[in-house]
């Protein structure tokens, strides 16, 4: 039974670093900068194409 518990206890720390991730990365909007980089390097590529 105490493996169970470490297994528990890990679980719930993987949890919390997980959602701690998801939430900071979205209080620095690094998801919409990312975007915006994406949609950036597509534009540079169609005008690169079209010299």
């Amino acid at each position: 039974m105490e493996g169970l518990g470490i297994i528990f206890t890990i679980a719930i720390i993987v949890a919390v670093v997980l959602v701690l991730r998801l939430l900071g990365a979205w209080m620095l909007r690094i998801d919409e900068v990312i975007n915006i980089q994406k949609e950036m390097l597509e534009e540079l590529k169609k005008a690169n194409k079209s010299k």
